[in-house]
């Protein structure tokens, strides 16, 4: 359920964008499949469905149907048959079985991230496996199928079970004892060649490798082996395998996860590729190497054209920041230039080493239609352009991430595609604390704000549910201390702001009921600071969902009144 004050601008535009959002989002999700025994298991929501379902299919079969020349199709069922699930679940992740015949899933409830563990089957009932609780982290069969290696609870304070599947008899190991601290690790389990692996990713970008053998860990000696798959961006997207060009998307697609299988007779290779773009927020499609080669976009799929490039804006310090910009063919001149300035979403995340990327959502094409411009700037701090790209926008250079949004708006307003006044700057929990921040460091930047369960105080971060996670990327752990990291808290920033003559964009700050990563009460005090400051702020309370993933329905009652605040305080006439 959306709760909204009434007092929020544009809520007569929400049922134009509501419309064109259901008509965007009607083609299917697809989700990448496992492969096991000849079956193929994956996820699949199809339109009007609150959230995927995991299905089973043949793998020929699913082969068959999901063929590069079929990937546009808009089949409204899938191949195979649905796997029942406890009502009212989301499936967070899953593991099929080495024999293909099971479903390990994580199940949670639509307002919480940690999960129950579930084993599913077809014509057979869910049976959930006792004291199972996982974060995200996928379990791993053991070779018999007979038992699961489970990562329990949620971080950082995880712990390793083996569960028996059908004696229900549970065993806990111990981590490596080398393994140290797990605060603002990131910590996975992968299964092949008789052994089960644990992976722990610091905050820095290291990854170290133990393997469980004969009930003891050992430090991993496997070299790491060069990607088969490269993905190489420039004015599009360049798939490569083993530097051979299969494929080619466009500069607003990009893939998601893919999976590579080497035929038996060793003379070709399958290739499954998940995608996402505006146009089709989650796709996948099989491409058997070398048969297939040289297949090339479809870039007459969408119903409008939309044209996706990539430019770089000049930041103050003489660094380039790579930008996507998505707008209607029609709506730019011969010369590739932007007829007239228009209304126009800046989104960024610029945190945690995150690659940022133009939103897969229908709400990217719906704004388009409507007239307006959607950017992405891949600003410093996130993951774009390797670790040092990460490095410069964390711990005491987050300032930079900020003040490199702000760069962004004064070149999109020099270079011709918008004004000031008709850039709302969109950001989602790291990227609303950047939004947030730039809009309070320079107002006259922005014609308004949109800031999605927002992190809004960085100097007390014991008061968010995953804070501990994140004293690196902040540099709580020592390395700053909390006046550099009041300098760009938006709480903190804004108590130092008196009064109204500051001249803030309006903004419009959204809370997610269920939220377990980021504290409300922050979001809460920070638009009853713009008020007392004689600024114009709203909340908008989404109460059905938390920081991860959200019934569809949810989501467009959600983005429909999002793009109608932007429509209205960026002047836009929306059509």
């Amino acid at each position: 359920m959306i709760v909204m004050e009434n007092t929020i601008p544009g809520m007569e535009l929400r049922a134009h964008f509501h419309s064109l959002l259901e008509r965007w989002d009607a083609t299917p999700r697809q989700g990448l499949p496992q492969l096991a025994g000849g079956q193929a298991a994956f996820l699949w929501r199809g339109p009007g469905a609150a959230f995927a379902s995991v299905y089973v299919a043949p793998e020929g079969e699913l082969r068959e149907a999901w063929g590069v020349h079929q990937r546009h199709s808009c089949a409204t069922t899938p191949p195979g048959v649905r796997i029942p699930a406890p009502p009212n679940t989301v499936v967070r992740g899953f593991t099929i079985s080495p024999d293909g015949t099971r479903i390990a899933a994580l199940l949670s409830t639509p307002q919480s991230e940690l999960a129950e563990v579930y084993i599913l089957a077809s014509g057979a009932n869910p049976v959930i496996v006792p004291g199972a609780t996982v974060w995200y982290a996928e379990p791993q069969w053991d070779a018999d199928g007979t038992a699961l290696w489970v990562l329990n609870g949620k971080p950082p304070q995880q712990k390793l079970g083996h569960y028996a599947v059908d004696s229900g008899l549970t065993v806990e190991l111990p981590f490596p004892q080398d393994l140290g601290s797990t605060i603002g690790c990131r910590l996975s389990l992968t299964h092949g060649e008789g052994l089960l692996r644990l992976t722990a990713k610091r905050p820095t970008g290291e990854a170290r490798v133990w393997e469980l053998a004969s009930g003891a860990w050992r430090a991993s000696t496997a070299t790491a082996s060069v990607p088969r798959l490269a993905v190489v961006e420039d004015d599009g997207t360049s798939l490569l395998l083993d530097n051979l060009l299969v494929y080619r998307l466009s500069p607003a697609e990009y893939v998601q996860s893919f999976a590579i299988y080497d035929e038996p007779d060793s003379t070709s290779t399958v290739l499954w590729i998940q995608t996402a773009s505006p146009e089709r927020p989650s796709g996948v499609f099989c491409l058997q190497v070398p048969a297939e080669t040289q297949a090339r976009h479809d870039t007459d799929a969408s119903p409008m054209p939309i044209i996706h490039r990539r430019v770089k804006a000049l930041a103050s310090d003489g660094v380039e920041i790579p930008l996507i910009i998505s707008i209607r063919a029609t709506d730019l001149g011969p010369d590739g230039n932007p007829l007239r300035p228009l209304p126009l979403i800046l989104t960024c995340y610029g945190g945690f080493g995150v690659k940022h990327k133009t939103e897969a959502e229908p709400s990217v094409p719906a704004w388009l239609e409507s007239g307006g411009v959607y950017v992405a700037a891949q600003i410093r701090g996130g993951g774009e352009q390797g670790q040092a790209w990460h490095e410069a926008g964390r711990a005491s250079r987050k300032m930079r991430t900020v003040q490199d949004l702000i760069d962004v708006a004064r070149y999109l307003v020099t270079a011709g595609w918008s004004s000031a006044a008709q850039i709302v700057a969109f950001g989602a929990s790291h990227g609303g604390l950047v939004v947030t921040a730039a809009a309070l460091l320079s107002p006259a930047s922005f014609g308004g704000v949109v800031s999605v369960a927002p992190l809004l105080d960085t100097v007390n971060l014991h008061r968010h549910g995953l804070g501990r996670q994140w004293a690196h990327e902040f540099g709580a752990d020592g390395e700053c201390t909390d006046e550099q990291r009041a300098a760009y808290s938006p709480v903190h920033m804004l108590a130092r702001i008196e009064t109204s003559e500051a001249g803030l964009p309006p903004v419009l700050c959204c809370l997610l009921k269920h939220d377990e990563r980021v504290d409300n009460s922050a979001v809460v005090g920070f638009v009853a600071g713009i008020r007392q400051r004689g600024g114009d702020a709203w909340l908008f309370h989404e109460n059905n969902g938390g920081h991860g993933q959200r019934a569809s329905a949810d989501v467009l009652a959600f983005s429909s009144a999002v793009l109608a605040f932007a429509a209205s305080v960026s002047a836009a006439t929306m059509r």
